[in-house]
């Protein structure tokens, strides 16, 4: 976990990223784990920023962009 005001490193190489960074600048992976807004059946999609960890959205149960981007 980065300290406060810090983001995370990315998931997929490391790096640490600028706090205005919203890919990673060396592989190109996405740094905040979002919903991936998909829509279903079962799932509304929405934009809750969920943990580094989640493979599904705790708010929808859609899957997070982390997961759809093969990073989970």
């Amino acid at each position: 976990m980065a300290d406060a005001g810090e983001k995370d490193p990315c998931v997929r190489c490391g790096h640490q990223p600028d706090k205005a960074d919203k890919y990673c600048v060396r592989c190109g992976a996405p740094l905040v784990n979002k919903c991936s807004k998909k829509r279903s059946p079962l799932h509304k999609g929405c934009s809750k920023v969920n943990r580094q960890d989640a493979a599904f959205c705790s708010d929808c149960g859609a899957p997070t962009v982390f997961r759809e981007s093969g990073l989970l």
